[in-house]
């Protein structure tokens, strides 16, 4: 999805669960709610269950996710020790 401002790359599983791989918000745009909007499409994808997405631990990114609604359900870490958070929006 490219939207102006920003871009997500997603992909919706058969199971319902629509994945989060990439979203990407230009610095002078943060204010302006373009994630927000191509979160709001997201969840208006049909046949969407819920949405999922890994951020970094140490992203400030993990806040915007948990004032969005997201719940984070754990975390994981990469094979060179990079902590990932794992964020999830059931609809």
């Amino acid at each position: 999805m490219l939207v102006d401002g920003g871009m997500c790359h997603w992909h919706l599983r058969r199971d319902g669960q629509l994945t989060i791989r990439e979203i990407i918000v230009l610095l002078e745009c943060r204010r302006q709610g373009v994630g927000t909007a191509m979160l709001v499409r997201l969840m208006e994808t049909p046949g969407a269950s819920s949405l999922f997405a890994k951020c970094p631990a140490e992203l400030k990114a993990n806040s915007w996710y948990a004032r969005m609604g997201f719940v984070c359900e754990g975390t994981e870490t990469t094979r060179n020790g990079r902590e990932l958070n794992l964020w999830r929006l059931r609809l």
